[in-house]
């Protein structure tokens, strides 16, 4: 194995800064922050020909999946790097997600992979092509939070 460069591993950390906003992004219903981690033109793929193409139509759909929730906590972990180079990157993110939907009693975790290509536009990193790939989900009735706790706020 060669070992990395310090453009490479500065191109790593941005890029997982990338990953993890969106968590933060869908987390925190932050509509602006999740259309700009994506390209003018980018794809969010979820499978079976499901595809959302452009900056203005992925927020609308990050809008609707979003405001269906009370909460939602978003894990990336296990980052990836399966090319990078000359401002393109393709990775490999495995995630685990929590939805809470309490007026349809709806408890539901979901795990599996993000398969994204990123672009370095500048200013960041940026996902063109993003294609969620789940390996199971679980669901139950939801939960009432413990009156000790705070929830953090949406948008």
């Amino acid at each position: 194995m060669s070992r990395l460069s310090a453009a490479d591993l500065v191109a790593r950390a941005e890029i997982a800064d990338t990953l993890h906003a969106y968590s933060r992004g869908i987390d925190r219903r932050d509509l602006d922050l999740l259309a700009d981690l994506f390209t003018d033109d980018g794809a969010f793929d979820y499978g079976h020909g499901n595809i959302t193409r452009g900056r203005a139509t992925l927020r609308a759909l990050f809008d609707a999946a979003t405001g269906k929730y009370d909460a939602t906590s978003h894990h990336c972990s296990t980052i990836a790097y399966l090319s990078l180079g000359d401002g393109r990157a393709e990775t490999l993110t495995y995630v685990y997600a929590f939805h809470d939907n309490v007026e349809q009693d709806l408890h539901l975790h979901v795990w599996g992979t993000y398969e994204d290509d990123l672009v370095d536009e500048g200013d960041r990193w940026r996902i063109a092509t993003r294609r969620v790939r789940i390996a199971g989900v679980s669901s139950g009735g939801s939960q009432p939070l413990p009156e000790r706790f705070e929830r953090y706020a949406r948008g």
